[in-house]
């Protein structure tokens, strides 16, 4: 849409109209076309109409046209509403995700920095594992298996 209105001349079914529009001349001219297309094919297909029956009938496409595509409308903005939705559930997903992979790294160093000890000239070594009991410790042949993880027994 334009800012300034101005009279423009247009014909559509035979005939001259002036209309105040802020439209443009081109846009107003693309109207009139398909206006004036749509008259002559209603025309060209029922010859015993008048002008004004045509042009009711030409009315009456167009409305119908418009009442569908707001149909249409109305269901893509209810698509959109729903994909968004999606979209927020999705990144408070990832955000769960972010938080749980952050805890596992922590953890992961937490294991990679175990401290290991010497008794008897021998190494203590950590390893840990999923499948042990939640903090349960065990000791095998002087090595320290310990759970830092926060599995559920199955």
């Amino acid at each position: 849409m334009g800012d300034i209105m101005s009279r423009q001349v247009i014909y559509a079914g035979g005939k001259r109209f002036t209309v105040i529009t802020d439209e443009s001349e081109v846009y107003m001219r693309k109207l009139t076309e398909k206006l004036d297309t749509r008259l002559r094919s209603i025309a060209s297909s029922n010859p015993q109409l008048d002008r004004d029956s045509v042009a009711i009938l030409a009315s009456l496409d167009y409305c119908d046209e418009e009442n569908k595509l707001r149909e249409q409308l109305s269901d893509v903005k209810i698509q959109i509403s729903e994909y968004l939705e999606n979209v927020v559930e999705l990144h408070r997903e990832i955000d769960a995700l972010k938080a749980e992979n952050e805890k596992l790294k922590n953890r992961l160093e937490a294991i990679k920095n175990f401290p290991v000890s010497r008794e008897n000239g021998s190494d203590k070594v950590v390893i840990a594992t999923g499948k042990v009991k939640h903090n349960e410790t065990a000791v095998t042949d002087g090595a320290v298996q310990q759970s830092l993880f926060e599995y559920d027994e199955d």
